[in-house]
């Protein structure tokens, strides 16, 4: 487990995001209006929060023993960097109506890899008597997932409350709350829903794909795992 290194795709990024953040800094004692100061301040905290999030597989091998394979490694970073720094920072969200969407599903499948490998490591250990059924290792792949949709959805409606943001599009538009109308009944409730389901089809995938190879002894997902 020790002499855990990055890859060199995560040491590109973070050179990448410290670029963005200095600049990034620089730029707000220059800027006039109050908005796109508190706009740009708003993404150099997520540009930060980006470098933090390089070094947790490094700090999970280090810290838990846990040690991430490197193409799961670079597929976290890769979908974070996605969700942070493009969606926010280059504001993709607002120009690709379809962005959000596209990580939803990618999280799905990610969280599903995630799931299978932590009952698959119990399956794999020598001396512990209780094997899972391929059948309980693909609901339980769906379930992890799921959860961990879930607990995203319930952090965007806490940070959407407290800061008047609309990451469910719960609002008529991308304001705060005094510069639109809120949804009404279904409409309120679409985003949400569908990145629920877009989280359940990428776990399906990963479920039935984790559940053909534990029948058929093969490895295709055990080169993303932990």
């Amino acid at each position: 487990m020790k002499g855990y290194q990055q890859t060199r795709f995560s040491k590109v990024i973070l050179i990448l995001c410290a670029i963005i953040f200095i600049c990034g800094t620089l730029s707000i004692p220059f800027m006039e209006d109050s908005a796109m100061v508190s706009t740009r301040a708003f993404q150099m905290f997520e540009t930060a929060l980006m470098m933090i999030i390089i070094f947790i597989p490094m700090l999970s091998n280090r810290v838990m023993q846990i040690k991430i394979s490197p193409s799961l490694e670079i597929a976290f970073v890769t979908f974070c960097f996605a969700a942070l720094i493009m969606g926010d920072v280059a504001n993709f969200y607002s120009r690709f109506v379809w962005w959000d969407t596209l990580l939803h599903a990618i999280s799905g499948i990610l969280m599903g890899i995630v799931g299978y490998s932590i009952i698959n490591t119990f399956n794999r250990v020598d001396d512990n008597r209780l094997r899972y059924s391929p059948l309980f290792v693909a609901t339980w792949v769906i379930c992890f997932s799921l959860a961990g949709g879930a607990i995203w959805e319930i952090l965007e409606f806490i940070t959407d409350g407290l800061f008047g943001l609309n990451s469910q599009e719960f609002l008529a538009g991308s304001g705060t709350f005094d510069m639109v109308h809120p949804r009404i009944g279904r409409d309120a409730l679409w985003d949400t829903m569908v990145d629920l389901i877009l989280d359940l089809l990428g776990a399906i995938i990963i479920a039935v794909v984790g559940y053909f190879d534990i029948r058929r002894q093969k490895k295709r997902i055990n080169k993303s795992e932990i």
